[in-house]
Formats: C-alpha cells, sequence, structure tokens
C-alpha cells in the first residue's frame, strides 16, 4: 500500500469513535445482540484490512496500549469461560460479543499511531455524533408531525433513537462537555469554535427533555473537568456565546407543554413548533455570537503573564486560592448539608415521586429502585468472590432475590453488576482497562494542546460515572466510542507526515500479517455466529406471536443450527409443539432450554406448562420455577398453585390455559 493510501486509511480510522456513536445511535443504542455482532464483525474485518494492507498496520503499539488492549482481551476471556460456572453458555456469548466490540474498537483505532490532530479529529468526531443524534431526538419530540416515532414506556421522557432516556442523556452530556471544549479551546479552528458553541443549545435541551438526573450530574462533572483541567483561554469567550443561548433554550423546553406522542398527530401547532422555532434561533444566536466573539480569541492569546507570575510557586499558590474560595462559597451556601440530605435520600428513598409531573424527578433525590439492584448483584459476589455467578447471569439473580414483582435485566451499575457477575477477577481487569484509558486522556491534558485530552477526559468522565448508576455498558452507542478513543490516547505517537512511528521499527512481516489477520478471522466466528442466529430467532418470534408455527419452526430451526447452545429457539419450537399437537416433541425441547439455562425460571416454566399438555406432571417443574423465582405475585408461583392437582385432564386443560412469560 502506497504512504497516501496508507495515510488516507489513518485519517479515516480517526473517525471511527463518531461513527460508532451514529451507527448505534439509530439502532436502538446497540443493545440487541444481533446489532453488537455485526458492529464487531465490521470493526474485525476493518482490523483484518488493515493488517494485511498497511504499511505499519501496528504502528500505535506502546507499553500503555498493549497492557490495556490486554485486560480487555483477559475481561473478555473471564466472560466467555464463565459459562463453566453459570452453565448458561448463551448469555456469556451474547456478553462476551460485547466486550469483543469494545477490544476490537480500541485496537482498530490505536493501531494507527497516535497525534494532536488524530486526537483532535476524534473529539470532533464524537461531538458532530452526539449532536446529529440528539437532533434528531428533539425534532421528534417537538416535531412529531414531522418525524413521528412509536412511545415509549415513559413518553414524557425523550428516549429516541437510542430508546433509553437515560442512555440519551448521557449521550447529550458527553456531547455537551466535548462541544465545550472545543468551543473555548484557542488551539480550535475557527469555524469548529462556532459549530461546538451552535451545538450547545440543542444539546442542551435534549438532555433536559430526557430528565435524566444522572446525567445532569454527568454533564456537570465532565464541564468542571473541562474548566480545571484544561483551563481553557476562550473560555471567556466561549461563555459569553453559547451561556446565555443553553439557558434561554433549556429554560423554554423546561416550560414547554409537549403533547404525548400519542396525541401529538391530532394536536395543532403549539408548544412543540414554538420550541423548535426557540431552540433554532437559540442555535443561530450561540453560534453567531461566537463569531464575531472569535476576536476576543485573539486578543486574550496575545495576553502573556509576566515571567514571575508563570512561575510554578505561583500556579500552585493560585490553584491553592481557588479552591479556598470554592470551599468557603460550599460553605456558606449549605452545600454540604444538602449533598448529605441528597444522599440519605437516594439511599432511604426507593422510587421516585413525581406527583407534579415528569420535572418534579430532577430534584427527587430517590435511587429508584437502584440500591435494591445493586445489592441483588452484591449477593452474587458473596456468593463466590472470586468469580461470581457468571456473565449475564444478574436477571437470573435478581428473580431469586428481588423485593419487589418488578422486573430488571441489568443492576444499573456495571461496577456492582461486574462485581456480581465475575467476581474480584472481573472487576479487576475491567477496572484496569478502565483506569488506564482515563489515565490516557488525562496525560494529553497538559502542554499547548492540553485542551484535547481534557475534552478526552471530560467525556470518560462523565461516562464512568454515569456507568455507575445505570446499565450503559449494554449501550454501545455511549460506550464503543471510550474504548475507540481510548486506544488512540493511549497509542505511541507518530510522525504526523507519515504513517511510521517516531521510533523506528521493523515492518511487519508477510506470515506474522497472515498469523494475525487468521487470528482476527477466528476471533469472528463467535459474532458470525450470533449474528446469523440472531435475525431467525427474532423472525421466529414474531412468527410464533401471529399464530403462525410454520414459520416459527423453520425460523428457530435455522437461529439454532446457527448456535445451538441458545435455549431461546428449544422454546419456541416447544410452544409450537404444543399448538401443533406434539407434546412429545414439546417436552423435548424444553428439556433442552432446561439444560442450556438451567438457572433460568422461566425455562422451568416452560417445561412445565408442556408437560402439563402432554398429560404428565408438571408440579416438580412449577416448583422449581417458583423455587427460582419466588415472588408472590408472579407467574411461577401461581402455577404451582393452579397445578396443585392429581387430575392429568385438569393439567392439560390448565396448561393451555395458562399465560406465558412476558420477557
Amino acid at each position: 500500500m502506497s504512504q497516501r493510501t496508507s495515510a488516507t486509511g489513518a485519517a479515516l480510522l480517526v473517525l471511527v469513535p463518531g461513527a460508532l456513536v451514529a451507527a448505534f445511535g439509530f439502532q436502538a443504542g446497540g443493545f440487541f445482540a444481533g446489532t453488537v455482532a455485526a458492529g464487531a464483525i465490521v470493526l474485525g474485518l476493518a482490523l483484518v484490512l488493515r493488517i494485511t494492507l498497511a504499511e505499519r498496520p501496528l504502528a500505535g503499539l506502546s507499553l500503555p496500549f498493549v497492557v490495556a488492549a490486554a485486560a480487555i482481551a483477559l475481561f473478555a476471556v473471564w466472560t466467555l469461560v464463565s459459562s463453566a460456572w453459570s452453565d448458561a453458555p448463551a448469555r456469556a456469548l451474547v456478553e462476551y460479543d460485547r466486550v469483543l466490540l469494545y477490544l476490537l474498537a480500541f485496537v482498530l483505532v490505536g493501531a494507527i499511531g497516535r497525534t494532536p490532530a488524530r486526537l483532535r479529529w476524534a473529539i470532533r468526531a464524537v461531538a458532530l455524533a452526539a449532536t446529529v443524534v440528539c437532533g434528531c431526538g428533539f425534532v421528534t419530540r417537538a416535531l412529531p408531525d414531522v418525524w413521528s416515532v412509536a412511545p415509549s414506556i415513559d413518553y414524557e421522557r425523550l428516549a429516541y433513537p437510542l430508546t433509553y432516556w437515560n442512555a440519551l442523556g448521557l449521550l447529550a452530556a458527553i456531547g455537551f462537555v466535548l462541544c465545550l471544549a472545543l468551543t473555548s479551546d484557542a488551539r480550535e479552528s475557527r469555524p469548529g469554535r462556532v459549530l461546538a458553541a451552535a451545538a450547545l443549545p440543542l444539546l442542551g435541551v435534549t438532555l433536559l427533555l430526557t430528565f435524566s438526573r444522572g446525567a445532569v450530574v454527568a454533564v456537570i462533572a465532565g464541564a468542571i473537568v473541562v474548566v480545571v483541567v484544561g483551563r481553557p483561554a476562550a473560555l471567556a469567550s466561549a461563555a459569553l456565546a453559547a451561556v446565555p443561548a443553553v439557558l434561554v433554550a433549556v429554560r423554554a423546553a423546561y416550560d414547554a407543554d409537549l403533547p404525548a406522542p400519542a396525541e401529538a398527530a391530532a394536536a395543532a401547532p403549539g408548544p412543540g413548533e414554538d420550541l423548535a422555532l426557540l431552540v433554532g434561533l437559540c442555535v443561530l444566536g450561540a453560534g453567531a455570537a461566537r463569531a464575531v466573539l472569535l476576536a476576543l480569541d485573539a486578543r486574550i492569546a496575545r495576553v502573556a503573564l509576566p515571567q514571575r507570575l508563570r512561575r510554578r510557586e505561583w500556579r500552585w499558590a493560585a490553584n491553592a486560592a481557588a479552591a479556598l474560595v470554592v470551599v468557603v462559597a460550599a460553605l456558606a451556601l449549605g452545600v454540604p448539608g444538602e449533598i448529605s440530605q441528597r444522599y440519605d435520600g437516594f439511599v432511604n428513598d426507593g422510587e421516585v415521586e413525581v406527583g407534579g409531573g415528569v420535572r418534579d424527578r430532577l430534584l427527587e433525590p430517590g435511587s429508584n429502585g437502584r440500591i435494591d439492584h445493586w445489592n441483588a448483584a452484591l449477593n452474587g459476589f458473596r456468593h463466590n468472590r472470586l468469580h461470581g455467578d457468571g456473565a449475564g447471569t444478574y436477571a437470573l439473580r435478581w428473580d431469586r432475590d428481588r423485593p419487589t414483582t418488578f422486573q430488571v435485566e441489568d443492576a444499573h451499575s456495571l461496577y456492582v453488576e461486574v462485581l456480581g457477575e465475575l467476581g474480584v477477577v472481573g472487576i479487576g481487569l475491567l477496572g484496569t482497562a478502565l483506569l488506564l484509558i482515563l489515565g490516557g486522556f488525562a496525560r494529553h491534558a497538559r502542554g499547548p494542546d492540553r485542551m484535547i485530552g481534557a475534552a478526552l477526559l471530560a467525556g470518560g468522565v462523565a461516562w464512568a460515572l454515569h456507568a455507575g448508576v445505570d446499565w450503559h455498558w449494554e449501550m454501545p452507542a455511549v460506550t464503543a466510542w471510550v474504548f475507540a478513543a481510548g486506544g488512540l490516547a493511549l497509542a505511541a505517537r507518530v510522525d504526523s507526515q507519515a504513517p511510521a512511528p517516531a521510533s523506528p521499527r521493523r515492518p511487519l512481516g508477510n506470515v506474522a500479517r497472515i498469523v494475525a489477520a487468521i487470528g482476527v478471522l477466528l476471533v469472528l466466528l463467535v459474532p458470525l455466529s450470533l449474528y446469523r442466529s440472531q435475525g431467525p430467532l427474532l423472525e421466529a418470534a414474531r412468527a410464533w406471536a401471529a399464530g403462525d408455527c410454520a414459520t416459527a419452526i423453520d425460523r428457530a430451526l435455522a437461529s439454532r443450527d446457527a448456535l445451538a447452545v441458545r435455549p431461546e429457539p428449544y422454546v419456541v419450537l416447544g410452544f409450537c409443539d404444543v399448538r401443533l399437537r406434539r407434546p412429545e416433541l414439546a417436552v423435548r425441547a424444553l428439556r433442552r432450554a432446561v439444560r442450556l439455562d438451567p438457572n433460568n425460571w422461566e425455562t422451568h416454566y416452560g417445561l412445565a406448562l408442556v408437560r402439563g399438555a402432554a398429560g404428565l406432571d408438571p408440579r416438580p417443574q412449577a416448583r422449581e420455577a417458583a423455587r427460582l423465582n419466588p415472588s408472590d405475585d408472579d407467574l411461577a408461583t401461581a402455577l404451582v398453585r393452579t397445578m396443585d392437582t392429581e387430575n392429568p385432564r385438569a393439567w392439560r386443560r390448565r396448561a393451555l390455559g395458562a399465560p406465558l412469560p412476558l420477557r
């Protein structure tokens, strides 16, 4: 490959962090297994092309890069082998595939090598993608007649296109702090500063409309990092241009009484159109004001402190004085008492009360059930501190230990869930990788280009904080960019004029290239199998719900053939066999499902139903389902009572009329 072609390829890979945000953002955040598998396949094939074609495919190798990559890879392996003690191989495969996606993003982008320009372009790409995704979400809420979407569970909170309001709020927060850093960086291009300022009102409104308290905390923390760590030279002019527009737009969004999506089509033009117009004017106003104030940036840049005031001792004294002012102001305003009160409310108040409307939740301190979620995960850790319950098994632990009837799939905290599922080994490997990535961001927050590192660190801190109170690990739209940008930040520095590293290294030989490429292709077998299985499985579920068992059986068999360790195809096959009056086959299929996921109450519940339909005693399986899901108000306990008879005819009749699990 020519040097020019190689440089073009590297330039395109720099945009991968932003491309991941955009691609997954419009695919339900990348939550579902098929989407994750497709993303891993694309990244893996791109890595194969780089290994085989680039002049120096691993120009970015450095010790921190290798250590972080090894930690992520070992975390992926630990996730995969956890099926040995969880007895749920399909759950481990799904979780492994997600870690593999993040590993491939890390290696692919980091392999090109680092330059300040590449880091800056990565930030721009993520900021642009976040703005586009959030802008589309805002349009669906303010102008549903222009872009209509299906209502979410909580229609008052903006969730599209990620389909989860807290994830969209986090994406808006990340985009906000990155744009804040760009618009206040005197080294950013003039168009870049103007466009970043213009994006801030839109991102602020989107964040507000999600009503995500965690996202608000994340954006505040990220903004503090930008200001304190980056010490941006153009902060004053950026604030003068953007802050008034942001405040006006956010206040208008807070006061707007937007109709529900189901009512929007019949609603007359009103709050949504007015809000959209106002936000558009704020966007234009912030951009125009920033363009006018660019001259102020140039004047500030020419101001130089006397040499004696630039000494380290003076800087330390100034920082200490600033810290003292902050502490005194916090004490005067009663901040410690407010924090203590909020903490007490978070720990002791379960549900968030929003009797006055969704706006009230922003000031409510309740944990919204998270304390219960975390306690369930910690029960898994206490059960086995070394390796936990196994990857992907939190939902099963919750079903056994939950204090309420509410069902959840995740612990709403990356760190607590990993501790419960993968023990100290898992949290140690993940923690090592994340600390190295955040450390890599912080390492670049010094020198003339310190705003690059400050921006990355601000976005990384916002993500890391929010990941501690929600399930954003399962949303690649807000997580994959952290690993992609982390690989670039930890990569070796390369010459800005060539793809070769600053320190001479021998090119990768042909044999090594072939071996490495084959290794990557072998790794892709797992996501390929998941991808080939997921589509037919979804088609089978839809066909079964529509009463088309011929199609459901055909697609379930295709899903099973692609990945035989998944229990779901066998469940579809078994239920269809009951409909087709083949109870013996149904029992055989559900037994297989139980073997593949033995701690899942739903497979035992299904086996109890098909045994009852076959005239066989369903009570042992019903009792096992109730043991794994002991909630008094749930299906499993009800089935035990329903099947409490010795009459086979009653078993058949009641099994055919029993409700099925919703999950």
